[in-house]
């Protein structure tokens, strides 16, 4: 059995929390790479980055980027394709979005057919998603807009340096956490 882990801040202690729960916490923003760690039962207190166990979870070298084969694709639509604003985020990592919608009209039956085909998404309220996606924010915005009219609004965040929710039950938390997770 892996043992847990607490955590002080603002001079209190958290936990135990298992390895996981801990990664689980990383991925959020919950735990930095300065925040003070200690096994169970100890006040070894050291910086997350410091600990074996959740070093890597802190790694700031680049990561190698991997693009999909691009099959039977004009060389203008490849280099487009690698246009910044137009498809991939910058750093070539999966962004966490949320996406608002203010549908003022009837709205188009495509629009969760267009979130979907960004990647893995949650429907977290009627009119609020988020999706882990390789696009931009500026590339999902302009394809959800071909799905609005011109009254609805749409609003696109990009929450990769961390979210934070609550009391949306126990459904949806496992729900955000499987869209949300980080690629290892």
């Amino acid at each position: 059995m892996s043992r847990g882990w607490t955590i002080s801040a603002a001079g209190r202690v958290y936990g135990p929390f298992s390895p996981e729960r801990m990664r689980a916490f990383a991925s959020e923003g919950r735990l930095a790479a300065n925040s003070l760690v200690a096994p169970e039962g100890t006040s070894e207190w050291r910086e997350a980055r410091a600990e074996p166990e959740f070093a890597d979870l802190f790694d700031t070298q680049p990561k190698e980027r991997v693009s999909p084969p691009q099959q039977n694709v004009s060389p203008a639509a490849r280099a487009a394709a690698l246009t910044p604003t137009q498809a991939e985020s910058r750093d070539g990592q999966r962004a966490q979005l949320a996406v608002l919608v203010d549908p003022k009209s009837h709205g188009s039956n495509n629009l969760e057919n267009a979130i979907a085909s960004f990647g893995p998404y949650y429907q977290l309220l009627p009119n609020i998603w988020i999706v882990s996606t390789g696009q931009s924010v500026t590339a999902v915005r302009n394809r959800l807009i071909q799905e609005l009219d011109k009254s609805d609004s749409l609003f696109v965040i990009d929450a990769s340096r961390g979210a934070s929710w609550f009391n949306f039950g126990p459904d949806a938390d496992v729900c955000i956490r499987k869209v949300w997770q980080r690629a290892s």
